[in-house]
C-alpha cells in the first residue's frame, strides 16, 4: 500500500496544484466578472445621468428660445402699435394742416372773386359773384369750426342722401378749383 499510497499521493500533489490553478482562475473569472457587471453598471449609471442631463440642456434650452421669441414678438407688436400710433397721428396732423390750408384758399379765393367781380361793374356780375363767395366763406367756416370726424360723418350723409347730386358738384368743385389753383397751365 505504499507504493499505492506513495503513488496516490503523487498523485493528490500534482491534482492539488490544478485545483488550485483551477480555483485562482475560477476566482480570477468572478473577479473579473464581477468587475465588468460592476464596470457595466458604472456605465449605465453615467449614461443615464448623462441623458439626463442632455435633457434638461435640451430643455433649458428649448424654454430660453420660446422666451426670447416671446420677448421678441412682444416687442415688434409693441413696435408696431407705436408706429401705427404714429402714423395715424401724422395723418392727422396732415387732415388738419389741409383743411387750415382750404379754409384759407376758400377765404381768399372769396376775397379774389368779389375784387375781380367790382372790376366789372356789372352788377348781375356782381350779384353772383358776391353770392360765389359767400358760399365758399359758408364753406370755409365750417371747415373751421368742425373737426375731421364731423366733416367725414356730414359728407358721408350728404353722399347717401344725394349720391348723384354729390358726384356732379365734385366735379364742378374739381374743374374750378383747378382753373383757379391750376393757373395757366398750356
Amino acid at each position: 500500500m505504499t507504493s499505492q499510497d506513495s503513488s496516490n499521493g503523487v498523485g493528490d500533489q500534482a491534482h492539488n496544484p490544478l485545483n488550485k490553478a483551477a480555483d485562482n482562475l475560477q476566482q480570477a473569472v468572478n473577479k473579473a466578472k464581477d468587475g465588468i457587471q460592476q464596470t457595466a453598471s458604472q456605465v449605465s449609471n453615467e449614461a443615464q445621468r448623462v441623458s439626463e442631463n442632455v435633457q434638461h440642456n435640451v430643455q433649458q434650452t428649448v424654454e430660453q428660445t420660446v422666451g426670447k421669441a416671446k420677448e421678441t414678438i412682444t416687442q415688434v407688436s409693441t413696435d408696431a402699435g407705436r408706429s401705427a400710433a404714429e402714423a395715424r397721428r401724422a395723418m392727422r396732423e396732415s387732415a388738419y394742416t389741409v383743411k387750415e390750408s382750404a379754409t384759407d384758399s376758400l377765404m381768399n379765393a372769396a376775397e379774389s372773386i368779389r375784387r375781380e367781380a367790382l372790376k366789372s361793374e356789372n352788377e348781375e356780375i356782381v350779384h353772383q359773384a358776391d353770392q360765389l363767395a359767400h358760399s365758399m366763406e359758408k364753406a370755409a367756416q365750417y371747415l373751421d369750426g368742425h373737426t375731421i370726424e364731423q366733416i367725414g360723418t356730414d359728407a358721408t350723409e350728404v353722399v347717401k342722401a344725394n349720391p348723384w347730386q354729390s358726384v356732379g358738384i365734385v366735379f364742378i368743385l374739381g374743374l374750378l378749383l383747378g382753373m383757379l389753383f391750376g393757373g395757366n397751365r398750356d
